[in-house]
């Protein structure tokens, strides 16, 4: 009986479903049905007399307060003392009228909760009970800084040790660069930290900052999490109800003007095995402006992980780079559209090459469906995501006050993503890309030049330095006369000259080196330009040693130890030169000057130079002292730096007793103790 009613049920329900499922052609996907309008959940607002705006969202899922002090004021110039703005973020907790940095610390820590300081405004969050607590700390950081000088000056250094390694970073070379090249020293966007800028600001710069833009009258104040609008009314006016409004200036600023053709910008970085690359240059698209959204499907098919035009051809296709990106956000002043990658210095030409073939691919030919069906999904899929977290819809209402975006602009996000059309991708394509008439941006080594400028309308090729600024051509930078032979004979003159370089059979250094908070005792030892020994000891352990004794080397690290002879031995009898430049032709050495640069102060010739073993390097030799004041190289891919200094005479010879080696922002210091010339080192050792 049981069987018997199973197989009439079966049968019904077949009746009902047959003559529906004879119609589906199951060899298309169903078709999507029309967006929804999200739901994203009520904010209220308020505003407190002294004109801030508080938004709040209520979510008491977890026990949990978060507050968001956000300033609606312009950029500024900062100029000479570029740099200023964002110290003024860096001290607000560093000090107020009522607590010390230390205090503020502990009483954040205390209760588990976490605070931070921007140059236009404050965060704070933690536990819900102490929301009061929090608030009241945060209230005092905002409205009673005191910019101590000796917090001030932590600051100065700390940014100056950064700038340090930023000189050689091609991420921050790139930007100082397009900063300068796009938008110019007349503009907020154009201004480029430095060590001149930052030397030039003054605390009172700070507090003339604070006090003329942190008003409350300016403020937005987004609450989220476990709070009501009562509690939250309370809260704020007795925490900043008593926060004096005032006048904020206001600042516009034009538009940079349009970049007309193709120009091509290289900043120079010395032996470079690889190029960061960019082709940019500015749009005019304002944040809820109607073109945002299809800007974004746009600018996601183009240049937005693996599935972008740009990485399937410079990765997939060619197998110039790893990956390659581009994007484009909407700004109140002016965007910036970039594409680029970082890709080795052989292909450097040709990836600007494909990059802008992309960019055109993308204005002139329609793509196809099915990327944009993926694109609009994986935007969709983003923006839900987004959604669970409170503090979205939080940054949504915030957006919505400071841009005066419609009340619905984020509600109905998804219904404009379904409608964009591929024809509205093409279109907004040949709105904001445009590869014809923008800066096609290197940073990588100067001897791409000739190729470089056969991309250029001008067949010209803009050079810049790290920090921005242009590179004029001396043309009497190397002045007639001066060829390699001169420079190496200056160099063997300034050391003591050539036959008390010849004399010297040995020499046995001594000295330490700092690596970060740790000090290595280093012994070099050197014999007959035949023989060398290096041993690297931190607190009396073996970190490396390096025996040569003309045909075996053994290296030894971590307490292990491995024996190189023929070809892996080669190198070493390079690093047995005491001074290589005594022997330069014989050694198998090439070299060419490529230019002239200052090194601390002082102009130097600039030499590359090309090693038996086919590996590049450059040096600069002091054009008045004739000392070698640098040397850049290429070692596993990594830029070595090594800046010589200090030189004092030891037997009738010149040696640098400082030597500063940087690897990427890693600075190691190393300080000579000692020096002995033809002491008679025992042969030994070396075995």
């Amino acid at each position: 009986m049981k069987t018997l009613n199973i197989f009439i049920m079966f049968l019904v329900v077949a009746l009902f479903v047959s003559p529906a499922d004879a119609q589906v052609d199951r060899t298309k996907a169903p078709a999507a049905g029309p967006a929804p309008k999200i739901q994203l959940g009520d904010y209220d607002s308020f505003v407190l007399k002294n004109g801030m705006k508080v938004l709040v969202v209520e979510n008491h899922k977890l026990p949990k307060v978060s507050f968001n002090l956000s300033l609606n004021i312009d950029p500024v110039v900062e100029g000479d003392k570029a740099g200023y703005v964002s110290f003024v973020g860096s001290l607000l907790d560093k000090g107020t009228s009522k607590r010390n940095n230390q205090k503020i610390a502990e009483e954040i820590d205390f209760i588990g909760a976490r605070l931070g300081t921007y140059s236009d405004g404050a965060y704070a969050s933690g536990l819900s009970r102490y929301k009061e607590t929090i608030l009241e700390l945060m209230a005092d950081v905002v409205q009673n800084p005191t910019f101590p000088q000796e917090e001030f000056d932590k600051v100065v250094k700390q940014s100056l040790s950064a700038l340090q390694g930023n000189k050689t970073e091609p991420t921050a070379i790139l930007q100082n660069v397009r900063s300068r090249v796009l938008y110019g020293e007349d503009h907020p966007y154009g201004d480029v930290e430095t060590e001149a800028t930052v030397k030039n600001i003054k605390v009172e710069d700070c507090k003339a900052y604070y006090n003329t833009y942190f008003k409350p009258n300016v403020a937005i104040m987004a609450i989220v999490g476990d709070i009501t609008t009562k509690e939250a009314k309370k809260l704020m006016k007795k925490y900043f109800g008593a926060w004096e409004r005032g006048e904020v200036p206001v600042h516009k600023y034009d538009l940079p003007a349009k970049i007309e053709g193709k120009r091509v910008v290289l900043s120079n970085k010395d032996a470079a095995s690889q190029s960061n690359i960019q082709i940019v240059h500015t749009v005019d698209l304002k944040k809820g402006h109607p073109d945002v959204i299809p800007v974004e499907v746009m600018n996601s098919m183009l240049g937005r992980g693996f599935m972008g035009l740009l990485t399937q051809n410079l990765r997939e296709d060619k197998g110039y780079t790893y990956g390659s990106r581009s994007s484009i956000q909407p700004d109140k002043l002016v965007s910036c559209f970039v594409a680029g990658a970082g890709v080795g210095t052989n292909v450097t030409d040709s990836a600007l090459v494909e990059i802008a073939r992309e960019m055109n691919r993308v204005r002139n030919e329609k793509l196809t469906q099915d990327h944009l069906n993926m694109t609009k999904a994986t935007l969709a899929g983003d923006f839900a995501r987004a959604l669970e977290e409170p503090g979205t819809i939080a940054a949504f209402a915030r957006d919505i006050e400071m841009y005066n975006l419609p009340h619905d602009y984020y509600a109905t996000y998804l219904q404009k993503l379904e409608k964009i059309t591929l024809d509205d991708v093409q279109a907004v394509a040949k709105k904001y890309v445009d590869p014809e008439n923008a800066i096609y941006l290197v940073v990588g080594d100067r001897g791409l030049k000739e190729k470089l400028a056969r991309l250029s309308s001008t067949g010209k090729v803009e050079e810049y330095d790290f920090e921005g600024n242009e590179v004029k051509e001396d043309p009497n930078a190397i002045p007639a006369g001066v060829t390699v032979s001169t420079i190496l004979d200056h160099y063997l003159d300034a050391l003591g000259g050539r036959d008390k370089v010849a004399a010297i059979k040995d020499v046995s250094i001594q000295g330490n080196m700092k690596m970060g908070p740790m000090t290595v005792d280093m012994e070099i030892n050197y014999l007959n330009n035949e023989k060398f020994m290096l041993k690297m000891v931190m607190n009396g352990q073996l970190m490396q040693g390096i025996r040569y004794n003309g045909k075996v080397a053994k290296v030894a690290a971590m307490g292990q130890e491995k024996e190189l002879t023929g070809e892996q031995a080669k190198p070493f009898a390079m690093e047995a030169q005491m001074i290589p430049e005594l022997n330069f032709e014989k050694l198998g050495f090439e070299a060419k000057i490529v230019g002239v640069e200052k090194i601390d102060g002082e102009k130097a010739y600039k030499l590359q130079i090309k090693g038996a073993d086919d590996k590049i390097k450059v040096e600069f030799f002091g054009a008045d002292s004739g000392l070698k004041l640098k040397t850049i190289a290429q070692e596993n891919g990594m830029t070595q730096i090594m800046v010589y200094k200090d030189y004092r005479e030891v037997e009738g010879v010149k040696f640098p007793y400082s030597t500063i080696t940087s690897v990427g922002p890693q600075e190691m210091p190393l300080t000579v103790t000692e020096i002995k010339v033809n002491s008679n080192l025992d042969a030994s050792i070396f075995n």
